[in-house]
């Protein structure tokens, strides 16, 4: 590895403090702030490690954990532990009911460094897991750890620890840190760096000198430790971890500096690298917005070029792409274009627009076939308001009835339905429901069972979530500024995926993304890795392969 005297070191070694959980600056972190870190115990009181959370169901740790003697190696035979294997991740305070308790039920090592992947028997919820980094840490980097090991004064601590490092040597595969001290129990903790605000994992502690760790002697004074890198393994981790993948996806569009840009993220929770849609499927010049639906698999990517034409282009399961084409003499002419919102109606397509002054609507049969531009305010009348010119369009499917929602330029949100005979209800106003926000900038619908789901973002800041029943009522409206923050948004979608509410949300320049599960609980807000700087514009939507 770095030589003989630090590979040589006693191999059950980590990262911890013996203080409560700090940040790099010394405050005191929250609970959540490693909630990725993970302890293992292995044989039950056989052995203890740590570990981290890379996606919803797999854990990332040092092979030579699960080796029979970990002082002489790393290898591990891939399958099932050969010891019953428990994973607690979330548990700041190991003696508390918090976090959640998985077993390990196979392992898939690396052959060339001290890696292995634990897969768990469910997947977590309501924990953020810790990326891979794609670059290598540089010499003189300031990196972070939490562990859950041996102290300075405590031999079995039952309080999740966190430290502060420094890179020193890297090398092909590994690198050396030093700092805070590294100890017994630690082994195949995180090595954490900080990119854009964004963490990442660096790297996979593997041992150390253990200075200043309980039952060293006081003459042991070094407190480096080696680390295994784990940049650059995206493509085995993403192919190791499949087993576990189901055929559902989240895909999503987003447009920056008028280019457009797709990634999917996947039932494990992995997002691909952000692909540059017109250099897949043709350039259509200038993209204004982009609106995002699926049938099946086969997602439908529809384009407001800024020749104010709409196109449409398609992303099929295996990756490729049908080039953009003009809808221009399908759907007729419609001058002045300001936002576009599509949405799958099973077998077919919705597509909603808006002008100055008008709403309008067109369909795409099973067949391909699309409608010419249909004229929703004449069917359901003008929008009311000091200037009730529509400035933001949603629409979604719910059954056989589409739902469509518009934001006017004063800041209220008015919802209609269109029945499956293609007769239309009236302008409902969401801002005049009790506890909605006052004004508006943006609004996203998402259909999930018999309800409409929609988030609403106001001018200043604030983000909210409501549900319509099949009934017609409306539930209360939800405070998402916990989970996405509140500062002001510049987009927002939604879509459901396996019958579960996502919305994303572009603000201060950063896509932003979380879920709603059946039960009513939100997952921690996480970002895309990779996406391009400061986006203008996003959809999403889910799809089926």
């Amino acid at each position: 590895m770095f030589g003989g005297a630090l590979a040589a070191v006693v191999a059950a070694s980590g990262v911890l403090v013996a203080t409560p959980v700090q940040a790099l600056d010394g405050t005191a972190a929250s609970d959540t702030s490693y909630a990725f870190t993970a302890k293992l115990a292995i044989g039950d009181t056989l052995r203890s490690c740590s570990g981290t959370l890379i996606n919803a169901q797999w854990l990332l740790t040092a092979a030579r954990c699960f080796a029979d003697d970990p002082s002489t190696g790393y290898t591990v035979a891939a399958g099932a532990p050969k010891w019953k294997t428990t994973a607690t991740i979330g548990r700041t305070q190991l003696d508390s009911t918090g976090g959640q308790v998985r077993n390990v039920v196979e392992l898939v090592p690396r052959t060339d460094r001290d890696l292995v992947l634990a897969k768990l028997d469910t997947p977590v919820r309501g924990i953020l897991p810790l990326r891979a980094s794609g670059t290598s840490p540089v010499q003189g980097e300031g990196l972070k750890g939490a562990g859950y090991g041996r102290t300075k004064d405590t031999w079995v601590p039952n309080t999740l620890h966190a430290g502060a490092f420094t890179t020193g040597e890297v090398t092909a595969t590994g690198l050396l840190i030093d700092g805070t001290a590294v100890c017994k129990g630690d082994t195949g903790a995180p090595v954490i760096r900080e990119k854009d605000g964004v963490r990442e994992l660096a790297g996979v502690v593997t041992a150390s000198w253990q200075g200043g760790c309980l039952g060293m002697p006081e003459t042991e004074t070094r407190t480096g430790a080696a680390a295994t890198r784990v940049d650059g393994l995206a493509g085995w981790i993403k192919q190791s971890t499949a087993s576990t993948l189901t055929p559902w996806r989240l895909q999503m569009v987003a447009t920056v500096n008028k280019d457009l840009f797709h990634s999917v993220r996947d039932s494990n929770w992995d997002w691909s690298v952000f692909g540059d849609v017109e250099k897949a499927a043709g350039s259509i010049g200038e993209v204004e917005v982009a609106a995002d639906a699926a049938i099946s698999g086969t997602n439908h990517v529809l384009a407001l070029g800024g020749d104010g034409v709409v196109y449409q282009a398609t992303r099929n399961p295996n990756g490729t792409w049908v080039a953009f084409r003009a809808l221009t003499s399908e759907l007729g002419t419609l001058t002045g274009i300001k936002k576009i919102s599509v949405t799958s109606t099973g077998t077919g397509l919705g597509l909603v627009a808006v002008t100055n002054s008008r709403v309008y609507h067109a369909t795409r049969d099973p067949a391909g076939k699309w409608s010419k531009w249909g004229d929703v305010t004449t069917a359901v009348g003008a929008l009311t308001g000091t200037n009730p010119a529509p400035a933001e369009i949603t629409v979604a499917q719910i059954g056989d009835t589409t739902h469509v929602g518009v934001v006017t330029v004063e800041g209220r949100t008015f919802h209609t339905i269109r029945n499956s005979n293609g007769t239309w209800g009236t302008w409902g106003e969401i801002t005049k429901i009790s506890g909605a926000p006052s004004k508006v900038s943006n609004m996203a619908f998402a259909g999930t069972g018999n309800d409409l789901q929609a988030v609403l973002t106001e001018p200043t800041g604030g983000i909210k979530h409501v549900a319509r029943f099949a009934n017609g009522t409306w539930s209360a409206f939800g405070n998402l500024g916990p989970i996405l923050g509140t500062g002001p948004v510049t987009s927002v979608g939604a879509a459901t995926v396996d019958n579960e509410f996502h919305t994303a949300i572009i603000t201060g320049g950063t896509i932003k993304h979380t879920m709603r599960h059946i039960n009513g609980t939100w997952e921690p807000a996480d970002t895309p890795p990779g996406a391009p700087a400061n986006p203008t514009s996003l959809a999403i939507t889910g799809s089926w392969n």
